[in-house]
């Protein structure tokens, strides 16, 4: 008899066509003495039987979909137990630490305050987006010049009828951070005090209360021949932030030193309330009673205590920021723009924008435009790349 003699033989798979011999013994005739202790088995001769005679009334196809079904759900079971199950009750115990308030918190008691510094400051209203007007938010410059002009032109700024923003660190590192300072005194810029802005500031203040020469500057007379610069009394970087300073005019200076912690934008149309800082704020403090130095450095938060860091281990503080925002009214809602976390990159969520790509290493600078619907956009220009900004 051929294959094509079987009944329905064109329509069933080969394989299950394949005979099986299993019923040739019958184990139930057998005696039990039959079989020694050194013929024992894991499963009895008799089970044996009769799993076998289960599993020939199954067709082979079902039986390879069991063993396939059987082979993934152990899979998922060595997953889930060691990565997926303690990643979920990791995301389920931050869910919960972000929802109980702390007896015990950061911002419960009074903060020392800080001189030489602005805490918060008001944009201009006028600056507010309004038909044929908009806001242009910068990330971290970083002393890139060039790639500012370049974007700055990419998003076809106009100074009689757009603002520029700058979200801190628009110095060091680059290579004209004068320049850039210069620049956004030329076009009115607004900006925020960012952590080396205020290393700068710290190291002038120092210079200036131990009466050392300081900053003549590139708009006064270079005939002074005294220097406070001496590499070898100074730490490295202490000596880097001093050679910082003389490359700045007073002009530059005073444009630095008028730069905020915060800023407040105000209430932009379609997407509420906004603020600009350079590093992060922590949810449910007052702008006014938030600390300088966290403003200026923090990354994440200690959902235990409220306390933030500027480490990267540990919960980021933007989405603990979401997570706060999210259970306001509207009317409650602040969303918040800042630079800073390079290793994050461009991070946009529903209430937090993250600009600093990382333009002074190579990345990308990277512009939030707003215009007066509430419309956002996103533009950006290669760095350190010839001709990059115009082939991005």
């Amino acid at each position: 008899m051929s294959y094509r003699d079987y009944p329905h033989a064109q329509h069933r798979p080969l394989i299950d066509l394949i005979p099986t011999h299993h019923d040739d013994v019958d184990v139930s005739d057998e005696e039990d003495d039959f079989y020694s202790k050194e013929d024992d088995q894991l499963i009895h001769p008799k089970w044996q039987a009769l799993i076998t005679q289960t599993s020939n009334r199954v067709p082979r196809k079902l039986q390879r979909c069991v063993v396939i079904v059987l082979a993934g759900a152990i899979l998922f079971l060595i997953t889930w137990k060691s990565y997926l199950g303690p990643r979920h009750y990791a995301q389920l115990q931050e869910l919960k630490d972000m929802e109980e308030t702390p007896a015990m918190s950061y911002g419960s008691n009074v903060r020392p305050e800080f001189k030489g510094m602005i805490q918060v400051k008001n944009m201009d209203s006028q600056h507010l987006p309004k038909k044929g007007h908009r806001l242009v938010f910068v990330g971290d410059v970083h002393g890139c010049r060039e790639e500012l002009e370049h974007l700055l032109k990419k998003t076809n700024f106009d100074k009689k009828h757009d603002h520029l923003v700058l979200t801190g660190d628009m110095i060091a590192k680059g290579p004209d951070s004068p320049g850039v300072i210069s620049l956004a005194e030329k076009l009115g810029a607004s900006c925020v005090r960012g952590n080396w802005e205020d290393k700068l500031l710290l190291s002038i203040a120092e210079s200036e209360a131990r009466h050392l020469d300081t900053l003549p500057g590139p708009d006064e007379s270079p005939d002074r021949k005294e220097d406070f610069l001496d590499e070898a009394s100074h730490s490295h970087g202490d000596y880097k932030l001093r050679k910082l300073a003389k490359s700045f005019s007073k002009h530059n200076i005073a444009y630095l030193q008028q730069c905020p912690v915060i800023l407040r934008i105000g209430k932009v149309p379609d997407l509420g309330e906004f603020a600009v800082v350079h590093a992060g704020l922590v949810p449910d403090i007052p702008l006014e009673q938030q600390d300088p130095f966290h403003v200026m450095n923090m990354r994440t938060i200690d959902l235990k205590t409220r306390i933030p860091s500027s480490k990267h281990d540990g919960t980021p503080w933007e989405k603990f920021w979401n997570h706060q925002q999210e259970k306001k009214d509207p009317h409650e809602r602040m969303s918040v723009i800042y630079g800073h976390n390079r290793k994050r990159g461009l991070n946009l969520q529903e209430f937090t924008f993250g600009l600093d790509s990382g333009c002074v290493s190579g990345g990308k600078l990277t512009a939030l435009v707003v215009d007066h619907k509430g419309k956002t956009e996103i533009v950006q220009v290669k760095c350190h790349q010839e001709n990059g900004w115009d082939e991005d």
